[in-house]
């Protein structure tokens, strides 16, 4: 056991007061549920927990190339053939089984389920494993009942893309995944499975971790974190006078503590879109907005705090263009659903790495062959903070005016040490 995981009296403080408030409320939460009012009370219901993706067909590549070629991997994993692409709208019809896959698979954000967009999914899962020992990540047929809760329930398992995975495991261990033995088989989301098999696994190489599974449900652990129980020990211990004066809920300290965790978190997002959009330009040349996607964020601002990932991440590939053969269609940069790529007045083509979404579309909308794929250096998504040279400077040039202030200190506490001692001398 580490040092800092030791117990010590505090820790006694806690059990001690458990053990109080379970000998003063022998029956607890079985009392609690017998007062319920029935009608008020809260079921178990996997609809809940289950939405119909929300279409944006201005971002579809399948509708914008009028190609059917080019994209059709909501077609290929929606497991009931619920999605039909026309020529100006895209709709998903009553047999929609709510999985929310079409949206995982989806590189252009054209379909997404609201209540579990990526930045969604990182906060519910984030908040769980700050509070508890474990987080445990299942699917509504997989639990049956509702969840406690350090338990996030998903339609599928399988909607978390691997960027979203990347991002937990870079800032977590403590996230497995519950899915009882032969759970996916029996399953109508015959999709799913192979789904979030291949997702977990790119996350996990990504990130260089790895993510629990439990199959059994009595080997789930539903206790708080150490430090959550002590920050409300401690704010209620402190507050004791104030709360009978004012409320003051001391129960919500490790909350609020978790609530500005991912107040920071939104913040250091938005700062990488302003940084990213200083460094290369929010625009083309084309004056097109370039567009970041809500899984490609999350990815990023996991990445720009621990760079050194960058050396797992692998499996991605940015197109290269052939400049001898390109005849400046402009295809490719119409098959860019977040305009990364664009081929300027001279003829040549750029692309911005962290705006790619890597799907390969620009080759294959490309007519002369042009374009091709190579693999991508994931240190290019490292976005270059124009500040930091600046900010590194300053804090260089305060450090070194500190360091003179204590050498011109120690050279005066010489001369004051000095002349106490010729003082003492003479006398």
């Amino acid at each position: 056991m580490a040092a800092s995981d030791e117990r010590d009296f505090l820790d006694e403080l806690i059990d001690l007061q458990s053990d109080w408030q379970a000998f003063s409320h022998p029956l607890g939460d079985i009392a609690d549920s017998l007062m319920e009012d029935p009608e008020k009370k809260k079921r178990w219901n996997p609809a809940d927990y289950k939405e119909v993706p929300t279409v944006n067909s201005m971002r579809c590549v399948h509708m914008s190339m009028h190609d059917s070629s080019i994209c059709t991997r909501c077609l290929d994993i929606c497991p009931t053939d619920s999605i039909h692409i026309g020529e100006k709208t895209i709709k998903i019809d009553e047999t929609c089984r709510k999985c929310g896959l079409c949206s995982a698979v989806c590189p252009a954000d054209a379909l997404f389920v609201r209540s579990r967009m990526p930045k969604n999914l990182y906060e519910m899962v984030a908040r769980k494993a700050s509070a508890y020992k474990h987080c445990y990540i299942t699917c509504t047929r997989a639990l049956g009942r509702l969840p406690y809760g350090n338990e996030v329930v998903l339609a599928c398992v399988g909607l978390i893309p691997r960027d979203v995975w990347f991002a937990l495991l870079a800032d977590y261990n403590n996230i497995s995944v519950y899915l009882p033995t032969g759970i996916c088989e029996k399953c109508r989301t015959v999709t799913g499975e192979e789904m979030l098999a291949d997702e977990i696994a790119a996350g996990e190489e990504w990130a260089d971790a790895t993510v629990g599974l439990e199959v059994d449900e009595a080997d789930l652990d539903h206790e708080y974190t150490r430090a959550y129980k002590r920050s409300q020990f401690v704010s209620s211990a402190l507050h004791a006078g104030e709360r009978l004066m004012t409320g003051v809920n001391p129960a919500l300290a490790g909350a609020k503590a978790i609530a500005a965790k991912m107040q920071d978190h939104a913040k250091r997002v938005n700062a990488l879109t302003s940084t990213l959009e200083n460094a290369v330009g929010a625009r083309t040349s084309a004056n097109k907005q370039r567009m970041l996607t809500a899984r490609r964020k999350i990815m990023l601002e996991a990445l720009q705090r621990t760079p050194s990932l960058a050396a797992c991440i692998t499996g991605l590939e940015v197109p290269v263009c052939d400049s001898s053969i390109c005849t400046m269609c402009g295809d490719c940069a119409t098959a860019c659903a977040t305009h990364a790529i664009e081929v300027d007045k001279r003829g040549n083509v750029h692309v911005e790495v962290p705006y790619c979404t890597n799907c390969g579309f620009c080759v294959s909308a490309c007519p002369e062959g042009a374009l091709s794929l190579v693999p991508l250096d994931a240190r290019e998504l490292v976005v270059p903070d124009p500040y930091a040279e600046e900010i590194a400077k300053k804090k260089a040039e305060a450090k070194a005016e500190a360091k003179k202030l204590v050498d011109k200190g120690k050279k005066q506490l010489n001369k004051v040490g000095d002349l106490l001692e010729s003082l003492d001398a003479n006398t």
